[in-house]
């Protein structure tokens, strides 16, 4: 190999190899080296003579070092070290002036290099899962940036410099003690963070202001405690605190910095204790906030549930500290096993204190142990822009309840916030605060800014508290707002019915004329083991995965009930609900034990993965509104003992995913119930998505079947027409899961704003005449965009279709997505078939023609780029190349329509966090109001097929 001094393209992937020979540096010519995921540990110094490489990947190695010679490679464009040791870089690392792609994430990084500053070319930098405390003041010199990971490193400040980062569209930080920019500002995305620091460098001040949260059960005391930490008269008479109260609270800082007199400036968040408010509570409790959490002494500790609020305080807020506060004070002193609790929540509780507020006993040492508290709360004393810390406080000091959003901005621009991103990103940090709510992406709620919190809480307070209500089984008839909401307009009562929809408190019927509030479900169980134990669903496959938690916090499941009410069945209780596919065949049960502290996911079905991995992202995405809960993923031994039982072992997910990750992989895993080897592979599958040439495999073995039943079928069998349809849907739910899937990979590290156009192409030639022929000078193609829902792609009804001749642009850009696409792609045919019956063989034969000349334009490309495009299929979706093809797609798709109608698709993102472009019919699918929740209706049915061939435009001559 020595000898191959004409060599342009080297890859040793995936070998065994430890080194590199130094002869390597012979192969002068090399454009490209690859050798990722292999074993090395050192790379020879000899790889400095490769003065024309551009691309050097290394990722997945177990490189300690680099060597100083690496700095000689002037023409490198792109280097790949993701996931390896790397302590440090060589100090001639600044010479790599040519780079614009590098990814160093998942390294031992504890700083940058002197000079990494001058690869003034870089426009995307990988840095995540380092330990990187800080990043060089010159970082802003890298104004080429678009993308930037550092999320899961020790970073606390951001240097101010990055406010002129101005090209940032995606910026990761995750996993970092931030305090500048406080994660308010964080969450507003990388514009937020780039305009916060670029305001902060221009005019700084520190803002001394902070949140007091005050929890505990009902009468314990909070509302009469807060009173008299400002100096108020008590009140015997105290009425009950319904959902939320906001006030003040000033204290002087126990530490000012030297010279100054600083006044803290607290919010203090008083929460009804009543069980049913715990749900919405969950919104407002957050991180980096002091909790006084009261107790009852004469109840005793027990009693005030202090097992229970610590539970949510770690779950939802863990890094916040915690005050016990014993109230109703008696004859004894208050007695706890503090030095238990302590054990039990480590770091959680930093004081145990008592007070009496109707004699002052004790409110003293609370307010002194509050100021010293909230002084060292890391977001105290933080650093704002003079100008949004101004608009702040105005927002804050605003009469009104709510306004429009143009009213929000007027008040920001009379503050000095007068640039409309500007606006926006403090919006959206107001928003993270708490101070207001603001749901832009909303088109229900988009004109209505809710400038207190408390207002709304009150609002919702009146439905959960309604007899009414209650007595209807959780069912809110909209003409109940005529008196529980008398006081306000008719149309704002709209607005607060979605703003319950927004925090899955609960999901309108088809009519449209009422909402079940999940947390007024009955705790009963109705009746469902006849139907989901029936002779049918214990013959078809189940997936089961269970969850084993430390509390089972508010809102678990009835969040997710809310969530995924498109699937919804009158069987639903407080803990638990029995779901139906669309479908008709697959069937799912979620259910949730208090005392056992677990939750269960379980699917039935002649193809359950999809079903399975769709509830299974709803139920995770509920799961992750409490941060800091003890989750422990279980997968049941799915072995029947001889009586017919199942086995009752559980192995962990995260022990079955480490026996594969070994090198060789341990495959299969011994149950100590039956004592019997389990494959570790079948266990994960459906919990995990499949491979995909597995699910490849899977579906052409299905479509065989399918094919040989109708055949028979036609003898009008009933048993043969009954298995055609179950065949059916196991073939609709396997290109589900394979059209899921593509768009995850194809997605993945995308924001929901990221996902600016449409994904899923189909191309046709203009002239059908020479259909199957390859691609031609002077060709012209239509370019249409289809509706992205998962086992549902198709073509748009009336929607012209965009004309693309056959240039350069066609080539780079329109057919790598035909590339990536065209695997899933050939599987809508047989689908469509399938539901259509002869009724689809014209549109098979016009789809089928379709397919013929997408594989032979890509055929027709010139062997280069038929590698470049296996290349990009084969690189590690880890670290993605920023999605240049993406933005291509879409500058061409943008010239093509400027006004960005994209055929009339609408963009929708789903109850479990993916993004998809959708017709009108699949939109409202997943909208609210979709499925009936009375006995007797049906789910709704997703647009059949049928409706496509109307889609199709009308063929040329």
């Amino acid at each position: 190999m020595a000898e191959l001094r004409h060599l342009r393209s080297l890859k040793l992937d995936e070998n065994r190899l430890e080194e590199l020979p130094e002869w390597i540096g012979d192969l002068t010519e090399l454009t490209e080296l690859s050798a990722e995921h292999s074993r090395l540990v050192t790379v020879p110094g000899s790889i400095g003579s490769l003065a024309q490489l551009n691309r050097l990947n290394l990722d997945f190695n177990t490189l300690r070092a680099l060597p100083d010679s690496l700095g000689n490679l002037s023409r490198l464009t792109e280097l790949r070290l993701y996931a390896n040791r790397l302590s440090s870089l060589p100090s001639t690392f600044r010479n790599l002036t040519g780079l614009n792609f590098l990814a160093l994430g998942h390294n031992l990084l504890e700083a940058l290099p002197e000079g990494f500053t001058d690869l003034v070319g870089l426009t995307t930098v990988w840095l995540n899962d380092n330990w990187l405390t800080t990043l060089p003041e010159e970082f802003g010199r890298l104004t080429r940036l678009r993308r930037l990971e550092l999320a899961m490193n020790g970073l606390v400040q951001l240097p101010e410099s990055m406010g002129g980062l101005r090209q940032l569209a995606k910026l990761g930080l995750d996993g970092n003690p931030l305090t500048s920019p406080p994660p308010e500002v964080v969450a507003a995305g990388a514009q937020g963070v780039v305009t916060f620091l670029a305001e902060t460098k221009a005019d700084p001040v520190r803002q001394w202001s902070s949140k007091v949260v005050v929890v505990g059960e009902g009468r314990v005391g909070k509302t009469s405690l807060l009173r008299a930490l400002r100096g108020e008269t008590h009140n015997p008479n105290e009425d009950s605190t319904h959902g939320l109260t906001v006030s003040t609270l000033d204290m002087p800082h126990p530490h000012p910095p030297t010279g100054e007199d600083v006044t803290m400036q607290l919010s203090t968040w008083d929460f009804g204790g009543q069980e049913i408010y715990h749900a919405t509570h969950q919104f407002f409790l957050t991180d980096r906030s002091l909790f006084l959490l009261l107790w009852d002494a004469q109840i005793g500790w027990e009693g005030s549930k202090l097992h229970y609020w610590l539970d949510m305080i770690k779950a939802r807020a863990p890094q916040a500290p915690v005050v016990l506060v014993a109230t109703h004070l008696g004859p004894r002193p208050p007695d706890l096993p503090l030095d238990e609790l302590q054990d039990t929540y480590p770091g959680l509780i930093v004081e145990c204190l008592s007070a009496d507020s109707a004699t002052g006993v004790g409110v003293a040492d609370v307010a002194e142990v509050i100021r010293q508290q909230v002084a060292r709360l890391p977001l105290m004393g933080v650093t704002w822009p003079r100008t949004w810390l101004r608009a702040a406080d105005t927002v804050r000091a605003a009469e009104e309840k709510h306004i429009t959003p143009e009213g929000l901005n007027d008040l920001l621009s009379a503050a000095g916030v007068r640039e409309p991103s500007h606006q926006a990103s403090l919006t959206a940090a107001l928003h993270s605060l708490g101070d207001l709510l603001y749901y832009p992406q909303d088109e229900e709620l988009c004109d209505l800014v809710v400038l207190r919190p408390q207002w709304l809480t009150a609002y919702i307070s009146r439905v959960l508290d309604s007899e009414e209500v209650l007595n209807e089984g959780g069912l809110f008839h909209h003409a109940f707002g005529a008196t529980l909401w008398r006081d306000v307009e008719r149309s704002m009562r709209r607005h607060l019915i979605r703003m319950m929809e927004n925090f899955d408190l609960s999901y309108r019927t088809e009519d449209q004329t009422a909402s079940l509030v999940v947390e007024l479900l009955p705790w009963n169980p109705p009746p469902y083991q006849d139907e989901w134990n029936s002779p049918e669903r214990l013959r078809q496959r189940e997936l089961r995965l269970r969850y084993r938690l430390h509390t089972v916090p508010p809102g678990i499941p009835t969040w997710f009930i809310a969530r995924e009410h498109r699937f919804s069945t009158p069987v639903r209780w407080r803990s638990g609900a029995l779901l139906k596919h669309p479908d008709g065949v697959h069937a799912a049960l979620v259910t949730v034990d208090r005392h056992a502290k677990t939750a269960e996911l379980r699917v039935r079905g002649s193809y359950p993965h999809d079903f399975f991995a769709v509830l299974k992202d709803g139920f995770e995405q509920t799961l992750q509104r409490y941060p800091g809960l003890d989750i422990t993923r279980l997968v049941p031994c799915p072995h029947r003992n001889e009586d017919g039982t199942l086995c009752p072992h559980e192995f962990r997910h995260e022990q079955l995913r480490a026996r594969l990750d070994r090198i060789p992989p341990l495959e299969t895993i011994e149950c100590p119930e039956h004592l019997e080897s389990v494959e570790v592979s079948f266990l994960l599958q459906g919990i995990e998505r499949p491979a995909a040439d597995r699910s490849e495999q899977m579906t052409r073995q299905v479509l065989a079947k399918l094919d040989q039943l109708e055949i028979i079928g036609q003898r009008q069998h009933a048993e043969v027409r009954g298995g055609i349809e179950q065949t059916r849907a196991e073939v609709s739910a396997m290109v589900a899961e394979q059209q899921r899937g593509f768009l995850e990979l194809l997605r993945r590290g995308q924001s929901q704003q990221e996902a600016i156009c449409p994904s899923v192409v189909w191309v046709r030639r203009a002239s059908r005449r020479e259909a199957g022929r390859r691609l031609r000078p002077g060709d012209v193609f239509q370019l249409h965009l289809c509706c992205e829902a998962p086992g549902e792609w198709h073509l748009l009804e009336g929607a012209e279709p965009y004309e693309v001749p056959a240039d350069s642009d066609f080539t780079r850009v329109v057919l790598p997505y035909v590339h990536q696409s065209l695997k899933v792609l050939k599987y809508v045919v047989p689908v469509l078939g399938a539901a259509l019956g002869a009724a689809s063989e014209d549109l098979g034969k016009v789809m089928k023609d379709d397919l013929d000349l997408m594989k032979a334009l890509l055929d027709g490309l010139p062997p280069e780029a038929r590698r470049q495009l296996s290349d990009r299929e084969s690189q590690s979706m880890v670290v993605a190349t920023d999605h240049a093809e993406y933005r291509e797609l879409h500058a061409l798709l943008k010239r093509l329509d400027p006004e960005e109608r994209w055929a009339g698709l609408n963009k929708v993102t789903t109850p479990e966090g993916p993004t998809y472009w959708l017709c009108r019919e699949h939109a409202r699918f997943y909208r609210q109001g979709v499925l009936a929740v009375d006995a007797g209706h049906q789910p709704a049915v997703l647009p059949s097929p049928a409706r496509i061939v109307d889609a199709l435009p009308q063929q040329q001559a």
